[in-house]
């Protein structure tokens, strides 16, 4: 896709602070570069996503939403996206998170869960946390 494009379209869909950083960073700005998003941000995210708002085509949209099903009943389906990094500073704790949303009754609920990453098998918590929490309200 190239630097220019990559840019051109973080800025289209207003993701996070925007930040790609140089050229040298095409492949991990979002893991190591500047690039940084707010539990907000990831919500409004999602929000146009789920809404299909956001400046891509319909194909791209559906697949995405496609990619991100983790569990489809009867009753709901739970889409959601992990991610995990220390933003390229090995002095800083990693950071982990499952941003995703909820269809149930025609209604969606969006969540944004992030939590330090001190082991790798505290990844796991980011989906306990939330099932937790979703199964709390009534969600799953």
């Amino acid at each position: 896709m190239g630097y220019d494009v990559m840019k051109t379209w973080v800025e289209k869909a207003q993701y996070g602070n925007q930040k790609i950083g140089d050229r040298s960073a095409i492949d991990s700005f979002w893991l190591t570069g500047d690039l940084r998003i707010t539990p907000q941000e990831q919500i409004d995210f999602l929000r146009r996503l789920q809404q299909d708002k956001l400046p891509f085509g319909k194909r791209a949209i559906a697949t995405v939403k496609n990619i991100m099903i983790l569990e489809q009943t009867p009753q709901y389906t739970l889409r959601a996206k992990t991610g995990w990094s220390n933003y390229g500073e090995p002095k800083l704790p990693q950071q982990g998170w499952l941003v995703g949303y909820v269809e149930q009754n025609k209604n969606t609920y969006f969540f944004a869960t992030h939590i330090d990453i001190r082991e790798p098998l505290d990844a796991k918590a980011r989906m306990l946390i939330t099932r937790s929490c979703l199964k709390d309200l009534g969600l799953l």
